[in-house]
């Protein structure tokens, strides 16, 4: 077992992790700290949860120069929730460090009022990079050559938002010798021009120990046609959650589940873009201080967001199948240290390309439903069973054409001959696939024209 000991650290800084209650580290953090402390680049892998905030902030605070009032560190992120959620997570680490200054600018709010924040040059400036690049980099507010240490948190994300063009401006002011340590949970393709262009000789860490969803059970539950409200509502009844975030495609969906609930007497806040930056400060805060059994989120308002304690997940039908991910983010929400975690999953009969993509990815489904307030185990059905095609006539017309070559004596180019054979048959039934679609477009057109 390793300790927070052997990493040469400074006395303030393993004082700090002593009063957050960390007393071993994290694999992440015991992969990240060792290279993070000898200055190298870091792209590491790891998912949220597996405690990468501190396997970054532990090494920064041992090389933060406390006395040097300029800008050393920036730490972008690709969403105003996250952004608040690593700047809380810092004050609470530096809180032994009052000459540290640390800022914070993500958008939400009229921009002298971040341009003021930054009257006084702080250490560190945390920031989603859309905002920084508005503020800082437009105005000149200051000077990024005197940055020594920059972390791009959440880079996937960072990358499916859009705002990558934004983060290379930042990263080709900062200092040449700068360390650039970058997490995600993926490295997707679209990153890697930023990484070759900006990490000299990165070492790459993957948290490999953490299996995905192993202490998650995934339940199924169908709609059945019913009301949706009705079935989330018995759900919620039949589960005890110490929290649990409920999970809707849209941003009107999370309200109209969030105003169902709330007629319904549930202790409920939601977490969603179009919210007013002020509240949504406020929802992230009392949902991070644990005053919420009930939090209902979209996936980009809430992702990376680490609420402890939950229990339990429920999404109201699967993402889209673009974006499968969604349902690995919102499973792994639950089940973290070593708990185990339920993630339910109402479903209609358009959620099941998704569910047999995701089982064909090795999610195992088991489907239930609830009976006189017993959950009952159901038949699973088997998306990815095809039925038997009946042969069709240009398929018995081929296999005929074969089976009486086979009949006859071999003769030079026969091979060829079958071919040929098979190729006329084909392009026939093509012809009159393409005659019977011309002739139903007809009919469709005649048909709308009498209406």
């Amino acid at each position: 077992m390793h300790t927070f000991d052997e990493y040469s650290l400074k006395k303030e800084v393993l004082q700090a992790i002593q009063e957050i209650h960390f007393t071993t580290p994290t694999t992440i953090q015991h992969l990240v700290i060792p290279h993070a402390l000898k200055n190298q680049n870091i792209i590491g892998k790891g998912k949220t949860g597996s405690g990468k905030t501190h396997a970054f902030l532990i090494p920064l605070a041992n090389k933060i120069q406390k006395d040097k009032p300029f800008l050393q560190s920036i730490l972008l992120v690709p969403t105003r929730e996250l952004a608040l959620q690593l700047y809380q997570c810092c004050k609470i680490f530096f809180k032994n460090f009052p000459e540290v200054k640390i800022s914070c600018l993500m958008g939400g709010q009229e921009s002298q009022k971040d341009i003021e924040k930054l009257n006084v040059t702080p250490q560190i400036l945390i920031g989603t990079s859309e905002r920084i690049q508005h503020i800082v980099i437009d105005n000149g507010l200051l000077n990024l050559s005197t940055v020594s240490t920059l972390i791009i948190d959440e880079a996937d994300m960072t990358l499916e938002m859009g705002f990558l063009n934004e983060v290379d401006r930042i990263a080709s002011l900062i200092h040449p010798q700068a360390q650039i340590m970058v997490f995600s949970a993926t490295i997707p393709v679209g990153i890697r021009p930023f990484l070759k262009k900006y990490l000299k000789n990165p070492i790459l860490i993957e948290d490999d120990k953490s299996s995905d969803h192993e202490n998650i059970e995934h339940i199924l539950y169908p709609s059945k046609e019913r009301n949706i409200y009705d079935i989330l509502d018995l759900i919620l009844q039949n589960i005890n959650p110490y929290v649990c975030l409920i999970f809707a495609n849209t941003k009107k969906e999370v309200e109209n589940i969030y105003n169902e609930l709330h007629l319904r007497n549930y202790d409920v806040e939601m977490i969603h873009g179009d919210l007013k930056s002020r509240e949504r400060k406020k929802n992230i805060k009392r949902s991070l201080n644990g005053e919420f059994k009930y939090i209902i989120a979209s996936d980009i308002a809430s992702r990376g967001i680490d609420i402890p304690g939950v229990s339990h997940v429920i999404s109201i039908g699967m993402p889209s199948i673009e974006h499968l991910d969604f349902y690995m983010h919102r499973a792994g929400r639950c089940g973290r240290n070593n708990l185990t975690g339920q993630c339910i999953t109402i479903y209609q009969n358009k959620d099941k390309e998704a569910i047999s993509k995701l089982s064909d990815q090795g999610i195992t489904f088991v489907t239930k439903e609830i009976k006189n307030h017993e959950w009952k185990t159901l038949k699973n059905f088997d998306s990815r069973k095809k039925r038997m095609k009946k042969p069709g006539e240009m398929d018995v017309e081929i296999k005929k054409v074969i089976h009486q070559n086979r009949l006859k004596k071999v003769k030079p180019n026969y091979k060829k001959k079958i071919k040929l054979q098979i190729d006329q048959i084909k392009r026939k039934h093509k012809r009159e696939f393409i005659k019977k679609e011309i002739k139903k477009r007809q009919i469709q057109k005649y048909k709308e024209g009498n209406q």
